[in-house]
């Protein structure tokens, strides 16, 4: 799955985008106190991404942040019109020069339609940096998280095997990629 390797992915993440009154802007370690309060009592959603733990504090919610949003990583905080966190979106790490897309919303927040309009601009901003390809990985039964990949235009492209000691160690994972034009 190798591709080409935009230089714009590797510029620092600056970028404030906005879809009426939804708004992504960078994410900061700040914002560690947000996924701590929103995630609080939210084990079933912090079981379908990869790499947080539940119960979840502020302190390693910033260390997440800070390992993503580094060179080629634009990860975002998701906002409402009056500034209320939402969740967190984006894409990054590239694996053979493919960047993984991948996003959480607070359950308050879930099923209004936000990870897919949210998304509409995470895949804009990737396609103006010269991103051609992204990859997702969803958990099985994440139904949710397939049907927004569905809408942003993703494919399914079968099981992948990967290790998450947090999710108790060897997984089988759907794998999805979108190939943007």
């Amino acid at each position: 799955m190798r591709a080409h390797m935009p230089a714009g992915l590797y510029a620092p993440n600056t970028a404030v985008l906005q879809d009426g009154d939804l708004t992504l802007r960078p994410l900061v370690p700040e914002d560690g106190r947000h996924f701590e309060a929103l995630l609080a009592g939210d084990e079933a959603g912090i079981a379908m991404t990869s790499h947080l733990p539940y119960p979840l504090s502020a302190q390693q919610a910033r260390e997440w942040i800070v390992l993503r949003t580094g060179p080629g990583g634009h990860v975002f905080a998701v906002l409402d019109a009056k500034g209320q966190f939402l969740g967190s979106m984006g894409f990054g790490g590239p694996k053979d020069g493919v960047p993984g897309f991948g996003y959480w919303i607070g359950k308050a927040f879930r099923n209004r339609g936000i990870a897919t309009r949210a998304g509409k601009l995470c895949v804009a901003h990737a396609r103006s940096l010269g991103v051609r390809r992204m990859v997702a990985e969803t958990f099985p039964g994440n139904e949710a998280s397939y049907k927004v990949l569905r809408k942003l235009g993703f494919k399914d492209a079968g099981p992948v095997d990967r290790f998450y000691p947090l999710r108790g160690g060897a997984r089988t994972l759907n794998l999805h990629i979108l190939e943007i034009v």
